[in-house]
């Protein structure tokens, strides 16, 4: 097993499916060839693999994967209802053997399954169930973050902020700067939606801040131009004008394709 997952983790799929062809009398191997097909875009044949897995009846870990695995490439090939049954018997498994982080991920995947089909109240008890088995910061930012998407999809704007500014609080505290600046971003972008403008401009401002301290030149410059929106619904046309004259700055230096998209279309 060691020498296949190597394999994928070095993008190596043509080699991890022939060393998973050594050992079709494991599981775990058919798991690997699984991921490798799914990672070469051969989704029929990754659904064949995670379902033969599932037919030598592995115990514990593997069995739970192999429904989860099933379940993600079924979600790909938009088989939703199976998708869900997969992830659901993931649950099972995982509740069956007291393996609480893999319930957890099973009520994610379940929550996802649901949000692409629009079922949103399902999808919001998934997520829901799932926040009650986090065990640090960094799922439950997780899970807010979620399900303030649901509730953005639900027209609650008011519950969205409160659960995105939830996962904004805690993704300061334990988050990458990334996923700070990206959260930080959707909840000015929710503030903005409300009109409330203050609000807005209060996370842009904080999270500028947080860009210069950290060096991030590419969040300092995205904030920049969501932020010029924000000063221009308010009629503060130069306020705007400067925030986009600094954006461009960085982009000049930074040179990255989706800041000069978002210059193109903020213009």
């Amino acid at each position: 097993m060691d020498l296949c997952d190597a394999a994928i983790k070095n993008r190596q799929y043509t080699q991890a499916i022939t060393i998973a062809e050594q050992h079709a009398d494991q599981a775990g191997f058919w798991l690997c060839k699984g991921r490798a097909q799914s990672s070469l875009g051969q989704n029929a044949a990754s659904l064949d693999s995670f379902k033969q897995a599932i037919a030598l009846k592995p115990n514990g870990l593997d069995l739970i994967s192999a429904y989860m695995l099933l379940g993600n490439a079924q979600l790909e090939a938009k088989t939703h209802a199976l998708a869900i049954e997969s992830y659901q018997q993931a649950l099972k498994l995982s509740d069956q053997q007291e393996m609480r982080r893999y319930s957890r991920i099973a009520h994610n995947l379940i929550g996802e399954a649901y949000f692409e089909i629009g079922q949103y109240t399902e999808s919001l008890k998934a997520f829901e169930a799932g926040e009650k088995l986090a065990m640090n910061d960094d799922e439950r930012a997780d899970s807010y973050i979620h399900e303030a998407l649901v509730y953005q999809q639900m027209q609650q704007t008011d519950k969205a902020i409160e659960y995105q500014l939830k996962g904004v609080l805690m993704l300061r505290k334990s988050g990458t700067p990334d996923q700070y600046a990206e959260a930080s971003l959707v909840l000015g972008k929710l503030f903005a939606a409300k009109k409330d403008f203050g609000g807005a401009s209060k996370t842009y401002q904080r999270l500028m801040e947080y860009a210069r301290e950290n060096g991030g030149m590419f969040y300092e410059a995205k904030t920049a131009i969501y932020w010029a929106e924000v000063k221009r619904a308010e009629g503060d046309i130069a306020g705007a004008d400067q925030l986009m004259k600094q954006a461009e700055a960085i982009a000049m230096q930074y040179k990255d394709p989706e800041l000069d998209e978002l210059l193109a279309k903020s213009k």
